[in-house]
């Protein structure tokens, strides 16, 4: 299993939804409200792995949230990633902080992903990269230190990440060096 969290409203459907277009079990409502995941939606790619779509925290999350999904994170021994999602245009909030600390608490391998890079100018959106950068490289054990960089507008950085779910779902055939 992989799963994605974020803040509410930080484009996690939009990204799912682009991320695999190409698989068609994978159906994504994508709502403009804000909140709009109240539970977690569990899909199947294919045979390979499931994908788990967690609701967002902070603005609108459900009252259970925490509960939910701590207990999920706890329970799972199959989750091979968790995809931890930042708006591009507003950086780390508080939220998101709190959500590393779970994560880095559980002993969870993440992976910081930061979305809406269409959105951002280039100055913002290197401020906001190095804010990042530095915090991991403070405050975190189990982060991957690659950062992801998406658009789900413009399928930017979407490929790339892609090809990283496959690796770390076991579904990526590797090369042998001869």
């Amino acid at each position: 299993q992989v799963c994605f969290i974020g803040r509410s409203n930080v484009g996690k459907s939009s990204l799912i939804r682009a991320l695999f277009s190409l698989a068609p079990e994978v159906e994504i409502r994508v709502s403009k409200t804000p909140g709009h995941t109240k539970k977690m939606n569990f899909f199947k790619v294919g045979k390979y792995f499931t994908l788990v779509d967690m609701p967002g925290y902070g603005y609108r999350a459900p009252q259970d949230f925490v509960e939910m999904v701590e207990a999920y994170l706890q329970e799972r021994h199959n989750l091979k990633r968790t995809f931890l999602l930042v708006d591009g245009v507003v950086g780390l909030q508080k939220t998101d902080h709190i959500a590393v600390e779970m994560l880095e608490e559980f002993g969870i391998p993440y992976v910081m992903v930061l979305t809406k890079i269409d959105r951002a100018s280039r100055g913002l959106l290197l401020k906001n990269v190095l804010e990042i950068q530095e915090f991991v490289k403070e405050n975190t054990q189990g982060c991957f230190p690659q950062l992801f960089l998406v658009s789900s507008v413009e399928f930017s950085g979407v490929h790339l990440l892609r090809c990283f779910v496959a690796h770390v779902t076991g579904n990526l055939p590797t090369v042998d060096a001869c």
